[in-house]
């Protein structure tokens, strides 16, 4: 399945205007979300806020209130002292916000009625979220397809670049999304690692921890996990030590291919969070030109929505997963849906 070239040039020259500039590089007024829960019911907003936001202390709630900085939906500032009910929502302000830089540079591979096949750069947010509210893959697509809003029916970390399958209706988007639930869609992974493999063929089935702890990171957790399989394949040793891996996972808990590797004490080169010695790092989200996380969605195989046959698309490979000793990213056979 190919698309002309000529719609493909069209289309890239509309996600350059959207992230040329990048959006959220003109400072502007943003508000996140203060949704009150069910057991915060009854409590003044002051208490509530602080049982919710745990990374902010009741101090600095105090000096956000003074400022006026916590607002109704109607932007109208509240008093710390009301009482609030389950279900309420309210909203924290942060004036004259200027977004972190990002990667705005998606590339579409493939597009027909019913869905997109992107590349997503990295470092580049899915969604809004944490200090990104414009800077985002969902935003700049959605400003290339306008008066469209494309569905993406997955979703990538903000460090890690590929394939997004990308549905151009609801109801695309729901028969894609259906397939990612019992693992009928093939991914394959490139990621770079350091330390000593196993083997040159492997696997990891430890079970990852359902709820997201420490900076949203997520552990392995044998009593209490979410099943999780990996299956790896080296396909290349690098002069520096380092390994270029083959990464399928056969299940979809966040983060995976990361977790496992780490917990086999080989991390992803470039990885921010899991670091050597089963550490937890502070970073999230790369800054651009910060060294990339080297884990790169290549190749998925799927059903098409609209074709009987299943159809597979590979993206391009990153600088990082090259070499200039001979390998050339040939990739092994992708696997039988």
């Amino acid at each position: 399945m190919k698309t002309a070239p000529d719609i493909l040039a069209l289309r890239h020259a509309a996600i350059r205007r959207a992230f040329t500039p990048l959006p959220g590089s003109r400072p502007r007024d943003q508000y996140k979300p203060l949704n009150i829960p069910g057991d915060c019911d009854g409590l003044t907003l002051l208490t509530a806020l602080g049982r919710m936001v745990g990374n902010i202390s009741v101090a600095e709630w105090h000096a956000e209130f003074a400022r006026g900085r916590v607002v109704s939906l109607a932007q109208v500032p509240v008093a710390a002292t009301q009482t609030v009910r389950a279900g309420q929502r309210y909203q924290h302000l942060f004036p004259a916000v200027t977004e972190p830089e990002v990667n705005g540079a998606v590339e579409i591979l493939h597009e027909d009625e019913a869905l997109l096949v992107v590349n997503k750069p990295a470092p580049l947010p899915m969604h809004a979220g944490g200090r990104f509210y414009l800077n985002t893959f969902r935003h700049i697509l959605n400003a290339a397809y306008h008066p469209q809003t494309p569905h993406p029916a997955h979703r990538l970390d903000a460090n890690t670049s590929g394939l997004v399958l990308v549905a151009r209706t609801r109801e695309m988007a729901g028969r894609l999304q259906a397939q990612f639930v019992p693992g009928r869609v093939a991914k394959t992974y490139l990621a770079r690692v350091s330390g000593r493999l196993p083997a040159d063929e492997f696997f990891c089935d430890a079970p990852i921890s359902g709820q997201s702890g420490d900076r949203c990171s997520r552990t392995v957790d044998p009593a209490n996990g979410l099943a999780a399989r990996t299956e790896f394949r080296r396909l290349r040793h690098f002069p520096d030590g380092t390994h270029l891996l083959e990464a399928r996972p056969l299940t979809g808990r966040t983060h995976q291919i990361r977790v496992h590797l780490w917990h086999l004490e080989l991390p992803v080169c470039g990885d921010t969070m899991y670091l050597p010695g089963h550490q937890l790092g502070r970073t999230q989200t790369l800054a651009v030109g910060d060294p990339p996380l080297c884990l790169h969605a290549v190749r998925t195989r799927f059903l098409h929505p609209l074709e009987p046959e299943p159809v597979e698309f590979t993206a391009p490979l990153p600088d990082w997963a090259l070499s200039n000793n001979g390998w050339r990213g040939k990739l092994p056979p992708a696997p039988a849906l």
